[in-house]
């Protein structure tokens, strides 16, 4: 992929890492949170797993990554 609209120094390099970290960091913690909560509920095949627009990790990764509501979720 090419951004040939953009140059990338140092700065903006790190922050865009600091970002995905974050991001990353985010995700995953709310997966695990989500993923104990299903095996507490006694859920021992992954496939019954499903998430839907109405489920609560749903909203919550939109509310955290969507905050201004710019991106259209479908």
């Amino acid at each position: 992929m090419n951004f040939l609209f953009t140059q990338f120094n140092r700065c903006i390099t790190s922050q865009m890492i600091k970002w995905f970290s974050n991001f990353r960091e985010f995700y995953y913690i709310q997966m695990e949170k989500y993923a104990r909560q299903a095996i507490s509920d006694g859920v021992t095949n992954p496939k019954m797993l499903t998430v839907l627009r109405d489920s609560e990790i749903f909203r919550v990764l939109n509310a955290h990554y969507n905050k201004g509501n710019d991106f259209e979720v479908r």
